[in-house]
């Protein structure tokens, strides 16, 4: 080791040499400043770990935070997307996540905000689903035209064949403010107009006839080109003009050919005019080509004896495709009378009625197998339930004007 240059009386001679220095502070004083200094020496190491401590329970609330709220997410991309307002509330909450943990009651009412938030955003979800969308109206499932339905309208009505041509098909179309001297015009329009695709049946109009009003109001002339092919298939087209002229008061039909009176058919032979029946006694079955489709009334190809005969043939199954009955065999009655224009079914205490498009469907097929036996009329007796849609089961029921409205 070097050795020091200086000697030791030279240090004491330099040390003698400095300026004397004198402390005026008593020992008390000198006791107390080591003292303070001591004290703040201890609060330095307990801030610092203070500190420490407070950092990582921020990182470790932070790091929950976004744990949960990547689960959150995902398990919402499993189901769908956040709703707009649910995403703006995470948002919120991780964003005031660091200022809230300095004041645990301020985090805890933020919480409590974000809770009952939420839980109006799912309230407001379920109301939505169970009320009806803005501009979107309810469901409803009348089908068939009443008179009251005609205070400022009129119906059109046309025979149309099903798709495989076993059945035709009444459908109806209400409109508003025409004259009844323009009825054959406007049900002519609408033979060009209708496009039966959409309704599962057979694309028939329109018809390459022209047709006039007649001798009087009642009477349609129909004058044919000649060789029409609607001569050689004359059942198909005469039952479809009697189905559509019956329900638009036309009681008789005149034919003529290239303007010469009268028509050579296929299988009717020559005719100059045909009466149309309104009294067919027919019963009513439902027709449906597929499930896309419309469910309709369709009336049968043959008559009954009489309406109770009629009304049990509505419950007969058909070897048809796409024809199905329209009474169902719960909807039991025990006596059938008549008053009149009146016909009364008094209900079985079994009978099924349900409010409901099955049996609103089931009731108006009674109805028109009433209308197409000249009642005016029906009264349920002993209905379990007062209304099946429009229909009130305490009163009489007038029949129905046309089936199957499309419109």
């Amino acid at each position: 080791m070097r050795r020091s240059r200086w000697k030791e009386s030279e240090i004491e001679d330099m040390l003698r040499e400095l300026p004397k220095l004198k402390d005026d502070r008593t020992k008390a004083e000198v006791f107390a400043r080591i003292h303070d200094k001591k004290k703040k020496k201890h609060w330095i190491p307990l801030f610092a770990g203070v500190a420490s401590l407070f950092l990582m329970v921020v990182l470790a609330s932070s790091f929950i935070i976004e744990k949960k709220g990547t689960t959150s997410r995902e398990d919402s991309g499993s189901s769908g997307k956040l709703s707009l307002s649910e995403s703006k509330e995470m948002a919120d909450l991780e964003r005031q996540d660091a200022s809230n943990k300095e004041d645990p009651s301020e985090d805890k009412q933020e919480t409590q905000e974000f809770s009952s938030n939420q839980a109006k955003i799912e309230s407001k979800d379920k109301f939505s689903e169970m009320e009806p969308r803005k501009g979107e109206k309810e469901k409803t499932f009348e089908q068939a035209i009443y008179q009251d339905d005609l205070k400022n309208a009129s119906i059109i009505t046309m025979g149309v064949p099903d798709d495989q041509m076993n059945f035709i098909v009444p459908i109806s179309i209400k409109l508003k403010h025409y004259e009844e001297t323009d009825t054959l015009n406007q049900l002519v329009n609408h033979m060009s107009d209708i496009d039966e695709a959409q309704y599962g049946l057979s694309d028939y109009f329109p018809l390459d006839i022209k047709i006039s009003q007649g001798n009087d109001k009642t009477t349609a002339h129909i004058d044919f080109p000649e060789k029409s092919q609607l001569l050689d298939e004359d059942t198909l087209f005469l039952h479809s003009m009697e189905e559509t002229l019956s329900y638009n008061n036309i009681e008789k039909m005149t034919f003529s050919t290239e303007g010469k009176q009268g028509a050579r058919f296929a299988h009717a032979g020559y005719l100059k005019e045909v009466d149309i029946p309104h009294q067919k006694n027919r019963t009513y079955l439902l027709y449906q080509r597929d499930e896309s489709s419309p469910r309709f009334l369709v009336p049968s190809n043959m008559g009954y004896r009489d309406f109770e005969e009629a009304l049990q043939a509505g419950k007969g199954e058909a070897d048809i495709e796409g024809i199905s009955p329209a009474i169902p065999d719960d909807l039991k009655w025990e006596r059938i009378s008549s008053n009149g224009d009146l016909v009364i079914i008094h209900l079985s205490d079994h009978a099924v009625i349900e409010n409901s498009e099955e049996t609103l469907q089931a009731l108006e097929a009674i109805l028109f197998i009433a209308k197409d036996f000249g009642f005016e009329k029906v009264k349920f007796e002993n209905a379990p339930i007062e209304e099946v849609g429009q229909l009130n089961l305490n009163e009489d029921i007038l029949v129905p004007e046309a089936p199957n409205q499309v419109n």
